[in-house]
């Protein structure tokens, strides 16, 4: 049966937009309420854990990233300060240069008073995962892949080179494969009880809910990073419609879906982690759009190739590095849905260390990088004939072409 779309009338648009932007205003309404409650004197007092913790480059001071309940802010120090991730500080800082913008972007403010009062605690799943490596890079590796911890700069940048930031960053790809993981492994059980007890039951459907279910916990574990929240909430609207029959992948979808996490988190809108996985989803739709009729081998392939080329105008004109090697990029995502379940399962099994010697010969290649910048009017061109070729099927085969041209202009 042939999938309903997600709009059939002009009308039904319209009033989603309404209701949209009624509840946007609403849910910035309440952002701005506790705006005003913490500058309403011009000291404020909260507790905040330890996001990131970094020398000011040329500076005799430190920076400290934290993360309150109700918003993100940095800070700075210069007396002795033994911190690490995660720990809790009772902070006082001025509220008097904090503008409502700011609020919701993440401010600086400078800090009257800072004091730990309570230390992390590793978590013993995040223990039994480093204690299986000697390797400091194979350490801050894996705990960016399966707890979204934020990695040293050294590390950075060695991804960066590659162009691989979007396989060690948290995304809908990882909550892809984690999710085929959980479906493969809680079907037998579940198919077990379901034939003796409750046979009447849909069994794909009651398993995406618990799956869901476990995703949901897992997204909330690792803070809520912007991009797994895009995608585990892209994910449970894709059910939903898919439940009932109505086209999943779709530009109507997508821009749902952008609606109802900005609607829940307001602050979203200034990340680029956020927009960048926007972005991903929006080429992959793109070419399954316009090229669906390829053969299943041919889709898997090119659709690497395709989102790689189309995001390189983008992911340049926020990053300036560049390399060669990052050409090889589209290959190295698709060794990676090899790669990141089979590190997984030996990780549970205890040998873990198995893949260090490849990833310490990886990261050790010499890579010579260049700058390379999107300006802006090519990245407001690049990103305006992307929308108009979801009318023309013709403007969507040049667009990896008109990508290229950046690294020659």
């Amino acid at each position: 049966m042939k999938s309903l779309p997600l709009f059939t009338t002009k009308k039904e648009i319209l009033y989603t937009l309404v209701v949209i932007v009624v509840l946007f205003f609403i849910s910035l309404s309440y952002e701005y309420y506790k705006y005003k409650q913490i500058t309403t004197y011009s000291l404020h007092v909260t507790t905040a854990k330890v996001l990131s913790d970094y020398q000011k480059k040329g500076k005799n001071y430190r920076i400290l990233k934290l993360k309150s309940k109700d918003f993100t802010f940095y800070t700075t120090y210069k007396k002795p300060l033994h911190v690490k991730r995660n720990d809790e500080l009772k902070v006082i800082f001025y509220t008097k240069n904090i503008d409502f913008y700011a609020y919701l972007k993440g401010f600086y403010s400078s800090s009257k008073s800072l004091h730990v009062i309570k230390k992390s605690e590793k978590n013993s799943l995040i223990g039994f995962v480093e204690n299986q490596h000697e390797n400091i890079k194979a350490k801050e590796l894996y705990n960016a892949l399966f707890f979204a911890i934020p990695i040293t700069k050294d590390l950075r940048e060695d991804i960066t080179k590659w162009g691989i930031a979007h396989l060690v960053a948290i995304s809908g790809f990882h909550l892809g494969i984690l999710s085929g993981i959980f479906f493969f492994l809680l079907k037998p059980i579940y198919s077990l009880f379901q034939d003796k007890y409750f046979p009447y039951r849909n069994r794909n459907a009651d398993l995406a809910i618990l799956v869901f279910m476990i995703l949901g916990s897992y997204t909330y574990f690792i803070d809520m990073t912007p991009s797994v929240v895009r995608a585990f909430i892209m994910s449970l609207v894709g059910f939903f419609l898919f439940s009932r029959n109505i086209k999943i992948i779709s530009f109507a979808t997508l821009f749902f879906t952008i609606s109802i996490v900005l609607i829940l988190f307001p602050h979203l809108i200034f990340s680029i982690a956020f927009w960048f996985s926007v972005m991903g989803v929006f080429y992959i739709f793109l070419f399954l759009y316009h090229f669906s009729t390829l053969s299943k081998t041919a889709i898997f392939i090119l659709l690497h190739f395709w989102v790689y080329f189309l995001m390189l105008p983008v992911v340049h004109f926020v990053f300036d590095i560049f390399s060669f090697y990052q050409l090889f990029s589209p290959l190295i995502s698709m060794l990676f849905i090899l790669f990141y379940p089979l590190s997984l399962i030996l990780h549970v099994i205890g040998v873990g260390e198995v893949l260090d010697g490849f990833l310490i010969w990886f990261f050790s290649l010499h890579v010579e990088t260049y700058v390379i910048v999107t300006p802006l009017w090519f990245f407001l061109s690049f990103v305006f004939f992307s929308l108009i070729a979801i009318r023309f099927r013709l403007l969507a085969f040049f667009l990896p072409i008109f990508s290229l041209v950046l690294l020659f202009i």
